[in-house]
């Protein structure tokens, strides 16, 4: 395999992997986020020391900094979502509710 074909190759699988890591946000698949993202950066790390080309270097170096500000916005808005929902299930001791039917069920078992 040239080094060409092999750049070609790393960059399809960096592309792939980052919109895996999409996915996964997409399903909150929180946990699988940490290993994609550690396999994209050693692709990455690979294909930047094989690349020849600047300008193709600099192009995939732009995707990855657009694809993982998106994902750190998605998941800042979805943060901030479910601590709302935390808040306001709280303040209106649903949990307290939920809690005390759990625990007549379970008394009845």
């Amino acid at each position: 395999m040239t080094t060409d074909e092999r750049c070609a190759q790393l960059r399809s699988e960096i592309l792939s992997l980052l919109c895996a890591m999409n996915e996964a946000l997409d399903k909150q698949r929180w946990r699988r986020m940490p290993g994609l993202h550690q396999r994209l950066m050693t692709l990455f790390a690979e294909y930047s020391a094989l690349e020849r080309s600047a300008a193709a270097l600099e192009e995939l170096k732009l995707i990855l900094r657009q694809g993982f500000q998106s994902i750190i916005e998605r998941r800042t808005q979805r943060a901030a979502l479910l601590e709302a929902r935390m808040a306001s299930h709280r303040s209106k001791k649903e949990g307290m509710l939920a809690y005390s039917m759990v625990g007549l069920v379970s008394e009845q078992s």
